[in-house]
C-alpha cells in the first residue's frame, strides 16, 4: 500500500481532527443563542407582569410593553 494510505489509516482521515474545533465552537455559539433566546423569554414574561405603577416607575407606558412582549424570542 501507498505510504500516505497507510498513514490515513492508522491515523484516522486527514482532516477529521480540524472539524474537532469547529464542532465544538459551533455547540459553544448555539449554547449561548439558546442561553440568550431563553433570558429574552424571561424578561419579557417578567416585564408582562408588571403593573402600570411599576411600570411608570421605570419609565414604560403599557403600550412599549405590549410591543416588546409580543416579540418572539429571537428578535431582540
Amino acid at each position: 500500500m501507498n505510504q500516505s494510505i497507510d498513514s490515513r489509516l492508522s491515523h484516522g482521515f486527514a482532516g477529521t481532527t480540524g472539524l474537532r474545533p469547529v464542532i465544538a465552537s459551533l455547540l459553544s455559539g448555539a449554547r449561548k443563542m439558546l442561553a440568550l433566546w431563553y433570558e429574552r423569554s424571561r424578561q419579557r414574561r417578567d416585564l408582562a407582569r408588571l403593573d402600570d405603577r411599576l411600570l411608570r416607575d421605570i419609565g414604560l407606558d403599557r403600550a412599549t410593553v405590549e410591543l416588546e412582549i409580543a416579540k418572539p424570542f429571537w428578535r431582540p
